[in-house]
């Protein structure tokens, strides 16, 4: 679809789902009505697409539930959208984004300030491999996009650093927080014959651990005392 301009007139539109090739341009008014937006790519180079794309993504501004790649965040960057032009998000209650590299979490943070009522995020999957900005999670104020934040939850959590990193800012900042849910994907290297080969861990092993994670967040500051943290098993 790299050579396609795709064209959308549905005023009355409900669903919208997009998991294909950049399209070269996109010819949209605004869907009033939208309730939810699957938007996934990840299928490599998106330099050459990033004004078309951040464009239609400000299209969506109406939209309550909205799941996202975290491609998408990588083009807002690079098109430098997120400035008091970009739209403001009012009804988006729920964010999912399903993968992102952790050098990216600045810039959802920077798109959830144009989202004042959401409530619920979920990250289905943190990549943080390659090197690590240590200022990435680092503000000059303390981001106003979280407090309003009743629901965290982070898949294939598999306690490293920098995903206990981005739990334990949610748990600085959200202020009216109420549940925080790993949804835990642990594994450990095993060496066998010179191999290193990943094995499943057994069920004490994994209650040790999260309580271990548990005691660790514990010891970090949290805006909201009445919030819970659930473990579930993926």
């Amino acid at each position: 679809m790299e050579d396609i301009i795709v064209e959308i007139d549905a005023p009355n539109l409900l669903s919208f789902t997009y998991c294909d090739w950049l399209a070269e341009d996109f010819v949209v008014d605004s869907f009033p009505l939208l309730h939810d937006a699957d938007l996934y790519y990840n299928y490599g180079d998106i330099e050459s697409k990033v004004l078309q794309m951040s464009k239609f993504i400000t299209k969506l501004y109406n939209v309550k539930v909205l799941k996202i790649s975290g491609a998408y965040f990588k083009i807002l960057k690079l098109a430098k959208a997120l400035s008091t032009s970009f739209p403001t998000f009012d009804n988006l209650n729920r964010l999912e984004v399903y993968d992102i590299r952790y050098l990216r979490m600045k810039t959802l943070l920077n798109f959830l300030e144009f989202s004042p009522n959401l409530e619920s995020l979920v990250i289905k999957k943190v990549q943080s491999s390659g090197e690590v900005n240590k200022n990435t999670l680092t503000f000059n104020k303390v981001p106003s996009c979280l407090e309003g934040l009743k629901s965290f939850e982070i898949q294939r959590f598999n306690g490293n650093p920098k995903e206990l990193e981005i739990v334990a800012f949610v748990l600085k900042h959200a202020r009216v927080l109420e549940t925080v849910i790993m949804e835990t994907s642990y594994d450990m290297e095993d060496d066998k014959d010179r191999h290193k080969i990943k094995k499943n861990l057994e069920a004490k092993e994994v209650e040790a651990l999260n309580k271990k994670i548990t005691m660790q967040l514990g010891a970090s500051p949290w805006a909201s005392a009445g919030c819970v943290i659930k473990f579930s098993s993926s």
